[in-house]
């Protein structure tokens, strides 16, 4: 008798999945649930009826369902959505499938229930789905969010009698919602698909649509749902191609205009590994990309090697009252038909923001990475309400001090909160040697960021200090370079811990660091936002952080790391000694930091939130 595997996908399904598993648990073998990461009970309940659990990001729909097949034991697949259940009729159906499979392929009908109503009319039933199949004879494909499992040539099917239960929409305004985000994945499709729409197709498709399955196809009979149901059908209709529409000008206005990311920092830190991973995926995207930057700096030297055209300037915090340096930015900013502009100092804002006023750039956007107040002058009062358009802030701290000595500097709904990404499927394929082999019963501990005043250095020395003292074994690695080099050595020397703490110097790249350590410190003053901080959950490295600023926006205190009361270095060196000394407390926190930064903070919600503001 062949075996089945029963494979569904979820995501915050809850009131739905206990329903589906237990409908098909009669004729699963094996019951394969991938997730994308519940936030709700969906996991607890699945995990109550012990089958394999997995978690991976939304992939699309069609990717998904065929992650999820590769995670199946058997050949032979039943895929279900969450929100189905398998009909006695059908269940029986199945069963006698089991007993003499013959087909590579069998399908059979979908009834809906909508809001309490099972319709049986209009386009949504009979609804004949193909979900009970041979999945080395096929695999899933059609058009995201509509999902269609394809099987190859001359395969041959079978109808099932009994229906799959499909519990759709409990309330009119979810199908609203839903209708809403799907036809935004749709007309992403269509467009990515080179499909094209005129006037005639929006606005008589829809109508079309309505007057088949109202009249046509019976929805009428449905009665009040009935007529609900083609409203929204149509509605989704017209939506679609709208949307697609939209997408389609938007592309023209693109092709015809550029954004420019502005910064002129020379050292390399967060504010410019971001400009570098947005500006270079909005290249993939398809926009037209330009970059103003220091000649000296590490950011041009790294977009000059992928090729992205770059303009040279030196800035200081004076160069606002150089007429002749706005004047020459703001004719770059002309030449290149700017549409929007992002800058990341408050520097490059003094002369960047005025350059683009000048040039008439209709969206100056300042991305404010810091978690310091803005002081309440009377150039920055002019430039957050004359000049500036939007501020992408890296935190909810950040937002909150940029407003904290003004409320009224720029409007609340102005400032979007947009926290930094990683690639996290580039990150995990770096194949890099670490830049420190430790020692038999050693511990390392690690930290990362210029070396000046903020990142308050000098508190690993104490710390390597009071732990020398104490006769453990260890190391100190500090990544980074800056004028407080030669002060920090210096006080290393004084302290008699030169050898136990190691300088490296700039790192370009920093999972050779994380791949060395145990334990991720970070005794920053403030923090805009911590990059590194997610550099190390992403290398399952737990974190040990002040209780301030952005930090506990990213660790979270005992799950994926420890958060101690500002500057209180006695408790801050405790929480290290209990990683030092529990190594299955240490694997544990770094697995939970893993599983935070796959959730929260991957670079491809970075780049769609930054494409949301930038589309407006």
């Amino acid at each position: 008798m062949p075996k089945i595997s029963v494979v569904i996908i979820t995501y915050n399904e809850e009131k739905n999945i206990e329903r589906c598993i237990l409908s098909i648990r009669d004729v699963a073998d094996e019951i394969v649930v991938v997730d994308s990461f519940s936030t709700d009970r969906t996991e607890e309940i699945c995990r109550k009826y012990n089958g394999k659990f997995v978690r991976q990001k939304f992939l699309g729909h069609i990717e998904q369902k065929n992650f999820a097949v590769s995670k199946a034991s058997y050949p032979n697949i039943l895929s279900l959505d969450a929100d189905e259940a398998l009909s006695p009729e059908l269940k029986k159906s199945i069963l006698e499938v089991k007993e003499n499979w013959k087909y590579d392929g069998y399908y059979f009908n979908r009834l809906t229930n909508y809001c309490g109503k099972w319709i049986k009319h209009g386009s949504w039933y009979p609804a004949r789905k193909l979900r009970l199949w041979d999945s080395r004879k096929g695999e899933w494909s059609g058009m995201n969010p509509h999902d269609i499992f394809v099987l190859q040539a001359r395969s041959k099917k079978k109808y099932l009698k009994g229906d799959l239960l499909h519990y759709s929409y409990y309330s009119i305004n979810e199908h609203i919602q839903q209708i809403n985000k799907f036809t935004d994945i749709i007309a992403e499709a269509f467009f990515k698909n080179g499909e094209r729409v005129n006037y005639f197709r929006i606005i008589f498709h829809p109508l079309w649509r309505f007057f088949r399955d109202f009249f046509l196809m019976g929805g009428f009979l449905d009665g009040f749902y009935g007529l609900i149901i083609c409203v929204n059908s149509s509605h989704e209709t017209f939506l679609k191609y709208a949307k697609l529409r939209k997408i389609m000008r938007l592309h023209v206005e693109q092709a015809k205009s550029k954004i420019c990311f502005f910064n002129s920092m020379k050292t390399w830190g967060g504010g410019e590994k971001w400009h570098y991973d947005v500006s270079t995926r909005f290249v993939q995207k398809g926009y037209s990309t330009f970059l103003i930057t220091n000649k000296k700096s590490e950011l041009k030297s790294r977009i000059k090697k992928i090729g992205l055209p770059t303009y040279n300037v030196q800035i200081s915090n004076l160069s606002f009252i150089n007429p002749y340096k706005i004047l020459k930015i703001s004719r770059i900013l002309k030449k290149e038909k700017t549409r929007v502009i992002i800058m990341n100092l408050s520097a490059d804002l003094k002369v960047g923001g005025i350059a683009a006023k000048m040039a008439g750039v209709p969206r100056i956007i300042y991305r404010r990475g810091s978690a310091i107040p803005v002081r309440n002058t009377i150039l920055n009062r002019f430039l957050f309400k004359k000049v500036i358009t939007e501020v992408i802030a890296n935190s909810e701290e950040t937002k909150h001090t940029i407003l904290s000595r003004n409320p009224e500097l720029i409007e609340t709904k102005k400032i979007k909160v947009v926290y930094n990404g990683i690639d996290i499927d580039k990150y995990d394929k770096l194949a890099v040697p670490p830049l420190y082999l430790k020692k038999k019963g050693e511990i390392v501990l690690g930290n990362a960021g210029r070396l000046v005043r903020q990142k308050a250095q000098n508190y690993l020395i104490d710390i390597a200090h009071a732990l020398k003292q104490k006769g453990y074994k260890f190391k100190i690695l500090i990544a980074g370079e800056g004028k407080l080099e030669k002060e920090l050595k210096s006080y290393a020397k004084r302290m008699g811990v030169e050898k136990e703490v190691v300088f490296l110097g700039f790192v370009e790249n920093i999972k050779a660091l994380m791949t060395s350590i145990d334990v991720f410190l970070l005794t920053s003053l403030w923090e805009g936002f911590g990059y590194v901080i997610i550099e190390a959950m992403i290398c399952k490295k737990p974190v040990v952080a002040f209780d301030i600023s952005s930090n506990p926006e990213l660790v979270e205190d005992n799950k994926t790391g420890f958060l101690v009361e500002n500057q209180n270095m006695n408790v801050f060196t405790q929480k290290i000694e209990t990683l030092m000394l529990n190594k299955d407390l240490r694997q544990q926190l770094g697995r939970n930091g893993r599983k935070k930064v796959e959730s929260s903070f991957n670079v491809e919600k970075t780049l769609d939130n930054v494409e949301q503001i930038i589309k407006g």
